[in-house]
Protein backbone atom coordinates (compact mmCIF):
# COMPACT_ATOMS: atom_id res chain seq x y z
CA UNK A 1 0.00 0.00 0.00
CA UNK A 2 1.30 3.58 -0.70
CA UNK A 3 -0.25 6.22 0.74
CA UNK A 4 0.52 10.27 0.12
CA UNK A 5 -0.50 12.38 2.20
CA UNK A 6 0.55 16.11 2.85
CA UNK A 7 -1.12 18.09 5.60
CA UNK A 8 -0.54 21.30 6.60
CA UNK A 9 -2.52 23.51 9.71
CA UNK A 10 -2.85 27.72 9.03
CA UNK A 11 -3.81 30.22 11.24
CA UNK A 12 -3.44 33.14 13.14
CA UNK A 13 -2.38 34.45 16.30
CA UNK A 14 -3.74 37.67 16.79
CA UNK A 15 -2.34 39.86 20.36
CA UNK A 16 -3.64 43.08 21.74
CA UNK A 17 -0.90 44.86 23.98
CA UNK A 18 -2.77 47.82 26.90
CA UNK A 19 0.30 48.85 28.62
CA UNK A 20 1.32 45.47 29.88
CA UNK A 21 -1.53 42.67 28.70
CA UNK A 22 -0.57 40.52 25.93
CA UNK A 23 -3.02 38.24 24.14
CA UNK A 24 -3.21 35.81 21.82
CA UNK A 25 -6.22 35.15 20.04
CA UNK A 26 -7.86 33.22 16.70
CA UNK A 27 -6.40 30.15 15.51
CA UNK A 28 -7.86 27.89 13.20
CA UNK A 29 -6.23 24.33 10.94
CA UNK A 30 -7.19 23.75 7.59
CA UNK A 31 -5.93 20.57 6.25
CA UNK A 32 -6.57 18.37 3.87
CA UNK A 33 -4.93 14.67 2.41
CA UNK A 34 -4.94 12.11 -0.28
CA UNK A 35 -3.90 8.41 -0.92
CA UNK A 36 -3.32 6.16 -2.97
CA UNK A 37 -3.53 2.40 -1.90
CA UNK A 38 -4.63 -1.26 -2.92
CA UNK A 39 -7.86 -2.50 -2.10
CA UNK A 40 -8.67 -3.44 1.35
CA UNK A 41 -8.97 -1.34 4.51
CA UNK A 42 -8.02 2.59 4.62
CA UNK A 43 -8.41 4.44 7.79
CA UNK A 44 -8.24 7.94 8.00
CA UNK A 45 -5.31 9.78 10.88
CA UNK A 46 -6.39 13.18 12.32
CA UNK A 47 -3.95 16.23 12.08
CA UNK A 48 -4.05 17.64 15.25
CA UNK A 49 -2.23 20.05 17.11
CA UNK A 50 -2.19 21.49 20.52
CA UNK A 51 -1.67 24.85 22.01
CA UNK A 52 -1.05 26.15 25.45
CA UNK A 53 -0.20 29.46 26.29
CA UNK A 54 2.41 30.71 28.60
CA UNK A 55 2.15 32.32 31.54
CA UNK A 56 -1.36 31.48 31.75
CA UNK A 57 -1.76 27.68 31.38
CA UNK A 58 -5.17 28.64 28.84
CA UNK A 59 -5.05 25.39 26.16
CA UNK A 60 -6.90 24.61 23.00
CA UNK A 61 -6.75 22.62 19.92
CA UNK A 62 -5.91 24.83 16.46
CA UNK A 63 -9.43 23.67 15.27
CA UNK A 64 -11.66 24.15 17.58
CA UNK A 65 -15.51 20.98 16.60
CA UNK A 66 -17.45 23.71 15.07
CA UNK A 67 -15.06 24.77 12.87
CA UNK A 68 -14.34 28.48 14.89
CA UNK A 69 -10.77 29.84 15.73
CA UNK A 70 -9.85 29.07 18.87
CA UNK A 71 -8.64 32.03 21.40
CA UNK A 72 -5.65 32.04 23.93
CA UNK A 73 -4.44 34.42 26.12
CA UNK A 74 -1.39 34.93 26.48
CA UNK A 75 -1.23 37.60 30.48
CA UNK A 76 2.01 38.76 31.06
CA UNK A 77 2.59 39.70 34.91
CA UNK A 78 4.81 42.88 34.39
CA UNK A 79 3.29 46.49 33.16
CA UNK A 80 4.78 47.92 29.88
CA UNK A 81 6.36 50.51 30.93
CA UNK A 82 8.79 52.97 28.18
CA UNK A 83 12.14 50.93 27.68
CA UNK A 84 10.64 48.00 29.17
CA UNK A 85 8.95 44.69 27.62
CA UNK A 86 6.16 42.07 28.03
CA UNK A 87 6.60 38.36 27.55
CA UNK A 88 4.45 35.70 26.44
CA UNK A 89 4.53 32.45 24.65
CA UNK A 90 2.70 29.19 22.38
CA UNK A 91 3.59 25.84 23.68
CA UNK A 92 2.94 23.82 20.29
CA UNK A 93 2.38 19.84 20.43
CA UNK A 94 2.36 17.66 17.73
CA UNK A 95 -0.85 15.42 18.85
CA UNK A 96 -0.99 13.65 15.40
CA UNK A 97 -2.31 9.81 15.75
CA UNK A 98 -1.03 9.45 12.30
CA UNK A 99 1.15 6.46 11.94
CA UNK A 100 4.79 6.28 10.49
CA UNK A 101 7.26 9.14 11.17
CA UNK A 102 5.82 12.63 11.52
CA UNK A 103 7.05 15.42 12.37
CA UNK A 104 6.14 18.99 12.07
CA UNK A 105 7.21 22.52 12.81
CA UNK A 106 5.74 25.72 13.41
CA UNK A 107 6.32 29.11 11.45
CA UNK A 108 5.23 32.49 12.23
CA UNK A 109 4.81 35.44 9.82
CA UNK A 110 5.70 39.01 10.07
CA UNK A 111 3.55 40.41 12.83
CA UNK A 112 0.97 43.14 11.60
CA UNK A 113 -0.12 46.21 14.21
CA UNK A 114 -3.41 48.47 14.17
CA UNK A 115 -4.01 51.49 16.58
CA UNK A 116 -7.26 50.56 18.82
CA UNK A 117 -9.39 53.96 19.00
CA UNK A 118 -7.72 56.15 16.91
CA UNK A 119 -4.96 55.98 19.22
CA UNK A 120 -0.80 56.17 18.15
CA UNK A 121 0.84 53.58 20.48
CA UNK A 122 1.94 50.80 17.67
CA UNK A 123 4.45 53.01 16.31
CA UNK A 124 6.34 52.34 19.89
CA UNK A 125 6.48 49.20 20.06
CA UNK A 126 8.14 46.59 18.60
CA UNK A 127 7.46 42.80 18.35
CA UNK A 128 10.59 39.86 18.74
CA UNK A 129 9.97 36.49 18.60
CA UNK A 130 12.16 32.98 19.42
CA UNK A 131 11.78 29.62 19.38
CA UNK A 132 12.56 27.68 22.91
CA UNK A 133 12.77 24.39 24.52
CA UNK A 134 10.87 25.38 27.75
CA UNK A 135 7.96 27.64 28.31
CA UNK A 136 10.24 29.28 30.97
CA UNK A 137 12.75 30.78 28.37
CA UNK A 138 10.25 32.96 27.11
CA UNK A 139 10.74 35.38 30.10
CA UNK A 140 14.59 35.36 29.20
CA UNK A 141 15.26 38.68 27.60
CA UNK A 142 18.19 36.96 25.64
CA UNK A 143 17.80 35.71 21.72
CA UNK A 144 15.05 37.28 20.90
CA UNK A 145 15.32 38.71 17.10
CA UNK A 146 12.57 41.23 15.70
CA UNK A 147 9.59 38.99 13.87
CA UNK A 148 10.52 40.68 9.97
CA UNK A 149 9.84 38.95 6.60
CA UNK A 150 11.13 35.62 7.39
CA UNK A 151 9.50 35.09 10.31
CA UNK A 152 10.26 32.51 12.86
CA UNK A 153 10.71 29.11 12.56
CA UNK A 154 10.62 26.32 15.26
CA UNK A 155 13.16 22.91 15.25
CA UNK A 156 11.28 19.88 13.72
CA UNK A 157 8.42 18.28 16.02
CA UNK A 158 7.96 14.44 16.52
CA UNK A 159 4.90 12.83 17.19
CA UNK A 160 3.73 13.74 20.99
CA UNK A 161 6.44 16.37 21.30
CA UNK A 162 6.59 20.30 21.54
CA UNK A 163 8.18 23.48 20.77
CA UNK A 164 7.82 26.61 22.29
CA UNK A 165 7.29 29.75 20.60
CA UNK A 166 8.19 32.98 22.41
CA UNK A 167 7.46 36.92 21.81
CA UNK A 168 8.76 39.78 23.20
CA UNK A 169 6.85 42.98 22.86
CA UNK A 170 8.91 46.14 23.60
CA UNK A 171 7.64 49.79 24.35
CA UNK A 172 10.39 52.58 22.93
CA UNK A 173 11.77 54.53 25.90
CA UNK A 174 10.71 57.58 23.45
CA UNK A 175 7.22 57.08 23.86
CA UNK A 176 5.41 59.79 25.22
CA UNK A 177 2.87 59.89 28.12
CA UNK A 178 -0.10 60.47 25.71
CA UNK A 179 -0.01 56.35 24.70
CA UNK A 180 -0.85 55.85 28.35
CA UNK A 181 -3.79 53.68 28.02
CA UNK A 182 -3.77 52.85 24.69
CA UNK A 183 -4.78 49.84 22.67
CA UNK A 184 -2.68 47.93 19.90
CA UNK A 185 -3.84 44.77 17.72
CA UNK A 186 -0.95 42.61 17.05
CA UNK A 187 -1.53 39.95 14.11
CA UNK A 188 0.63 36.87 14.03
CA UNK A 189 -0.07 34.21 11.19
CA UNK A 190 0.73 30.55 12.84
CA UNK A 191 1.52 27.94 10.39
CA UNK A 192 2.05 24.21 11.04
CA UNK A 193 2.95 22.15 8.31
CA UNK A 194 3.98 18.40 8.39
CA UNK A 195 7.73 17.29 7.14
CA UNK A 196 8.03 13.42 6.78
CA UNK A 197 5.67 12.09 4.62
CA UNK A 198 5.60 14.44 1.79
CA UNK A 199 7.91 14.94 -1.26
CA UNK A 200 11.38 16.40 -0.31
CA UNK A 201 10.41 15.90 3.11
CA UNK A 202 12.58 13.98 5.97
Amino acid sequence: MRVKRTLQAAGLIAAAVILGLLAVQGTYALWSATAVAAPGSVSSASFTVNLTATPSGQATTMTLPDGKPASLALTPAAALLPGTSVYGGVVVTNSTDAGGTFNTAATVGQPAMANLSGGTLSQYLSVSGKAAASATDCSTASGYAPLGAPGLASPAVPKSGSTVLCFQVTLSPSAPSTVKGQAVAITLPLTVRQLCGVPGGC
